[in-house]
């Protein structure tokens, strides 16, 4: 038995433009799953028109790459997400896949494209890459940076990330001076949680940990300098200078390779008396 198709009547996907059944549904199946998620998340009216304008030129492809894009499993790299044509505006938006959004970051599509370019020459012509002025690179709008290492999100209403907000208690209950804690930031800015004496990267989470931050006084007892370090280096810095430290250091490792002598010498800051009980 034949099926009457005379009497079905077709319209377009508002989306994509392919060919469907008139019904209550104004997209086609897959477009659909695309249309929830731009009202999920918000998107202004005119944002949408530009995608949807877009997709119906091209159709669902990634705007990046040029590639068909999935739309039903969020877990494949070739998911199809909402790029920012700049960083952080959701006024101007566009299909892109999961990774190469991903990849994009903060670079607007031309800085993207440069870097893409300039690095696949620096890979076959051995050509260096070279730096070009980023426009959105120092922050997205609305979202504040931490003051502290200058990397992560701060937490919403703080000027600290969650890891920076732990150290920033740590050293206000520790009655560092001003200019010292200054100095940590500093220096966490510059080089990260990294040991001011080895350049081991710190454990932030355990204080159990021998690896876990803690605050060394450049000079013993003397909190106008204040540096990061692991538990471990810093017990066995104690009332030791940097210099005096190394210099020791030094000593025994000679001793303990070729045998010499370790030669004593007098500390400026070790003032300890052992008692026998």
């Amino acid at each position: 038995m034949k099926l009457n198709n005379s009497k079905i009547r077709y319209t377009q996907c508002r989306g994509c433009g392919i060919r469907i059944p008139v019904s209550l549904f104004r997209y086609c199946p897959d477009c659909s799953k695309v249309a929830f998620r731009l009202e999920y998340e918000r998107i202004s009216v005119k944002s949408k028109k530009s995608f949807w304008a877009y997709v119906h030129r091209n159709g669902r492809k990634c705007f990046l790459s040029g590639m068909s894009l999935e739309v039903v499993d969020y877990t494949c790299p070739w998911f199809l997400v909402f790029g920012r044509l700049k960083p952080g505006d959701k006024t101007k938006i566009f299909p892109a896949s999961a990774l190469f959004n991903a990849m994009k970051g903060r670079l607007s599509k031309n800085e993207f494209r440069y870097f893409v370019l300039a690095l696949d020459d620096h890979r076959k012509k051995h050509l260096k890459v070279k730096k070009i002025p980023l426009v959105h690179w120092k922050g997205i709008e609305g979202e504040k940076v931490c003051v502290g290492c200058a990397q992560a999100a701060a937490l919403k209403g703080r000027v600290y990330c969650a890891k920076c907000a732990r150290i920033a208690y740590r050293m206000k209950r520790a009655r560092f001076p001003r200019k010292a804690m200054n100095g940590v930031w500093k220096y966490i800015r510059k080089y990260g949680y990294i040991c001011y004496y080895t350049g081991i990267k710190l454990n932030l989470d355990d204080p159990q940990n021998p690896w876990y931050l803690v605050f060394d006084h450049w000079k013993p007892r003397d909190p106008r300098k204040i540096v990061i370090t692991s538990s471990l280096i810093n017990r066995m810095k104690t009332d030791l200078t940097e210099e005096e430290f190394w210099y020791f250091i030094r000593q025994l490792a000679n001793y303990y390779r070729k045998g010499t002598v370790v030669k004593k010498r007098k500390l400026s800051y070790w003032y300890r008396s052992y008692r026998l009980y």
